[in-house]
């Protein structure tokens, strides 16, 4: 994934209201990325479920040296990163499972040297991932949000770009009807169920469209 010749803005939906930093990074195909500058982007909460599966793809490909007994320029760097995915909320690893299980992989017992509060460095070893359900009150949450404020209108959007960003991540997610949990592990599916019986006007389907998924 990470050899991608890709940039984030070509496989996600990005504000047109960026700094200049983040345009920069934004536009860098995903192998040249930084791990500081995968930091930034998830710390200012850009392009989060993108930045999630990027980040963790090139920890693994890192010797890591968390521990502060290491203080050269790399070791600083895996650890601004590693605490900003930590710090995460829980809701993002639920649409990021699979990246979750393999940070917790690669981190092992080396989270206990991260400066950061005991009670969160807990927290995240302990989180028991929550199933992506999407159900008949799913779609009267979508519908009671579109006809909110554009706050509003935002969040119905989030919850659906989300799931599709979560499938196209490796995410399956399940479709419940009559009591029947139906799993959707494809886009074709995602649209066949949930999409198909939405009111999907053009700005959601514009949104959707640019999640797209990362090629290796």
């Amino acid at each position: 994934m990470t050899n991608s010749k890709q940039t984030i803005s070509q496989i996600t939906s990005i504000s047109t209201n960026l700094s200049e930093r983040a345009n920069v990074i934004v536009r860098k195909t995903i192998e040249s990325l930084l791990l500081s500058e995968l930091a930034y982007l998830i710390r200012e909460q850009i392009a989060v479920g993108i930045s999630i599966p990027i980040a963790v793809n090139k920890l693994r490909k890192e010797d890591m040296q968390i521990s502060m007994l290491y203080r050269n320029s790399n070791s600083e760097d895996q650890r601004e990163l590693i605490r900003e995915l930590v710090l995460l909320d829980s809701w993002y690893w639920d649409r990021n499972a699979i990246a979750n299980r393999e940070l917790k992989e690669i981190l092992g017992i080396s989270i206990d040297y991260l400066n950061l509060p005991y009670d969160i460095k807990e927290k995240f070893k302990t989180y028991e991932l929550q199933d992506l359900i999407w159900n008949k009150k799913s779609f009267q949450d979508f519908n009671s949000y579109l006809n909110d404020s554009r706050v509003g209108v935002t969040v119905g959007y989030g919850m659906v770009t989300s799931l599709k960003r979560a499938i196209l991540n490796g995410n399956p997610i399940l479709f419940e009807i009559k009591e029947n949990l139906i799993p959707i592990n494809n886009i074709e599916n995602f649209e066949e169920l949930i999409v198909s019986n939405l009111n999907c006007n053009s700005e959601l389907r514009d949104l959707l469209n640019k999640e797209n998924r990362i090629n290796d």
